[in-house]
This record gives C-alpha cells, sequence and structure tokens, in this order.
C-alpha cells in the first residue's frame, strides 16, 4: 500500500526529546516501511535528521501558535501529495474539515484521534480510531462510535532489557497538575526512597510551588527533559516508575516503554492505566499517595521478565502496525 501520514507540526516528527503524537507516528511509519509499504510523513522534520520513510517537511521550525495561515498551507500540502497514495491517515484534529474533499478523491481516510475530540468533529463524517477502550467508552457516550480501538506501540527493541534495578524511584512526564508530580514526591519521601523527575515544565507556577521547594539533588533529584537515549537509560535503571495521573488519560506511552526495560509500574487507577497495567504483574494500580507508598516496597515481588513480555505481546510496533493495515485494507475495500 501506499500510505500517506499527516503528523503534527507544532513538534518535531520523530520528536526531539519530549514527544507523544510525533513518537507514535514515526513509530508506526518506519514499522509500516519495513513491511513493505511506502510510507510518506507529513509534518516538521528535524534538522539533519534523516528517516527511513519519505517525508515532507512544512515548516523548518514547529509551530506552537497554529494560525489559519498554516492550516492552509497544510490543506495545500495534503492535496498537492494525496494522488499518489491509498491511504490518508491523519493524526491532527484541525485537519478534519479537508477529510470530506479527499474521500471524494476515492482516497481512504481515517483519523487517530490522540486527545478528545473537539465538538464539531463527528460532522465530518471522517472514520475515527480510538487508542483505549477508556476513550472509546468517552467517545460512545458523546454520539461517536470509532471504527477501531488500536493502543499505541513502541519498538521494543530500542528499549534494552534488566531484571538489575538500581536504588532509586522514576517520575517521566511533563511537569503539571494533572500530570501528578507533586504526588510522586510525597510518596517517595513517605517511603523514604530516592526519586528522579525528568520531564519538561509545562506550568511554571506549579513547578514553582509544588516541586522545586522538593528538590535537594540527592532524595529528590530533576533533570529537566533528556535525549532519548538518556530518558531510556533511567528506565531501565529505575526500581520502578511512579505515574500519579490526576485525569483519565487516553493513553500513557511512557508506562510502555518502562515495562519494555523490565521496569514496573506503580499508578493512579485511572484511565488507560487500568489497561495498560496487570495489577500484580507488570505494577500495582493504587488510588491515593498512601497506597503508592506502599507498593513501592513491593515491586521486587514482581518479574522485570513478565514486563517485557507483556510489551511484546501487547504494545509492540509490530502488532501496531498490524492493526492499522487491517483497517487501511477493511477501508480501501469499502
Amino acid at each position: 500500500m501506499n500510505i500517506l501520514q499527516a503528523s503534527h507540526i507544532s513538534n518535531f516528527t520523530p520528536p526531539v526529546g519530549y514527544g507523544g503524537i510525533e513518537l507514535v507516528v514515526d513509530i508506526l511509519a518506519r514499522e509500516l516501511q519495513t513491511r513493505g509499504h511506502r510510507v510518506r510523513v507529513l509534518g516538521v522534520r528535524p534538522r539533519g535528521v534523516e528517516t527511513t520513510y519519505e517525508f515532507i517537511s512544512l515548516f523548518k521550525h514547529p509551530i506552537k501558535s497554529v494560525h489559519i495561515r498554516h492550516k492552509l498551507r497544510y490543506f495545500a500540502a495534503l492535496l498537492g501529495h494525496v494522488r499518489d497514495f491509498d491511504v490518508i491517515h491523519i493524526h491532527v484534529q484541525w485537519l478534519a474539515p479537508i477529510a470530506p474533499l479527499l474521500q471524494r478523491l476515492r482516497k481512504a481516510v481515517l483519523l487517530t484521534l490522540h486527545a478528545d475530540p473537539s465538538r464539531d468533529l463527528a460532522k465530518f463524517k471522517i472514520p475515527m480510531v480510538a487508542i483505549s477502550e477508556t476513550q472509546r467508552a468517552r467517545l460512545e457516550r458523546r454520539g461517536i462510535k470509532p471504527v477501531a480501538v488500536i493502543h499505541h506501540g513502541i519498538d521494543v527493541e530500542r528499549y534494552p532489557f534488566s531484571d538489575k534495578k538500581e536504588d532509586f524511584y522514576l517520575y517521566l512526564g511533563r511537569i503539571d497538575e494533572s500530570k501528578g508530580t507533586h504526588i510522586a514526591i510525597q510518596a517517595a519521601k513517605k517511603a523514604g526512597e530516592k526519586l528522579v523527575i525528568i520531564g519538561p515544565v509545562a506550568d511554571v507556577e506549579y513547578f514553582r510551588q509544588y516541586v522545586r521547594p522538593h528538590i535537594d539533588g540527592v532524595s529528590i533529584q530533576y533533570l529537566s527533559e533528556v535525549a532519548f537515549d538518556m530518558k531510556v537509560d533511567y528506565l531501565v535503571r529505575a526500581r520502578a516508575l511512579l505515574y500519579p495521573v490526576q485525569y483519565e488519560e487516553f493513553f500513557g506511552i511512557v508506562m510502555v516503554e518502562a515495562l519494555a526495560t523490565g521496569t514496573p509500574v506503580v499508578g493512579f487507577a485511572r484511565g488507560s492505566v487500568t489497561e495498560i497495567i496487570r495489577h500484580g504483574v507488570t505494577g500495582f494500580l493504587v488510588r491515593d499517595v498512601d497506597e503508592m507508598a506502599r507498593a513501592m516496597k513491593l515491586v521486587e515481588t514482581l518479574d522485570p521478565q513478565e514486563c517485557r513480555r507483556d510489551v511484546e505481546k501487547r504494545f509492540s510496533s509490530k502488532v501496531m502496525a498490524e492493526r492499522y493495515e487491517r483497517l487501511y485494507h477493511k477501508l480501501i475495500n469499502a
């Protein structure tokens, strides 16, 4: 198949440092290319970075504030490249208005919902993919029925496995209240354990009030945002990943990354955390900071090999690509 992937322009694809959607697009594009498909990605590529798949970089730098002129340029690029492709896979909600035109050109079009849909999205009649059962249930309550649920996957081979862990726990993600960075700090202090925090500051005032006062460079360390290799190194060595998310998150790919390295996850039992973590097998599902602190003392009873096997079985790039392949064929035949 010839597959066109429409990635975000607010971040690099593949991402430099922190990046969720763009990471998934890169992983999917590489896996589809490996499986013999022709793949082209539209987005913003970092300077000096080569990809195994075709890439059209629409801007030199990521566009953090997207205006109508940026959208029009993206619309024009899609129309300019669509002719040679069987499938148009969109990862950006604000591209949905162009979907009916692409469908009139007899192209299979789909939209993966990496976040909550805007209120007017349903009117465009574009096939939508949910990234978790949690998201599917929420969409259906709002009258939107996705054509499939496909979990994100990772290239497992990029994550070294180790069953030998060091004496610290890890928080990895953006720094803001919704991700619960302060809860991870509280849990580490209650358990009397070391905590390493990695991630970009999304809320400066929150960081000043609830995170920075606790950073002492010894028991609580903050490393800011780091490159991929350094991130993986800390995941490999951590005793467990703490994931005290404060909302019904649709998917948290960092949990899958941790499990791939053999590192279990202690997370709040909300949203997709309950789908990703198998309680008592690959981690622990907890309800509050006290339960998290207690669970931190139990992670050594878990089998790191089982964490790795679970990712290979359920959350690998191969599994994700196979499910999208089947959906692509279904949409083409329709």
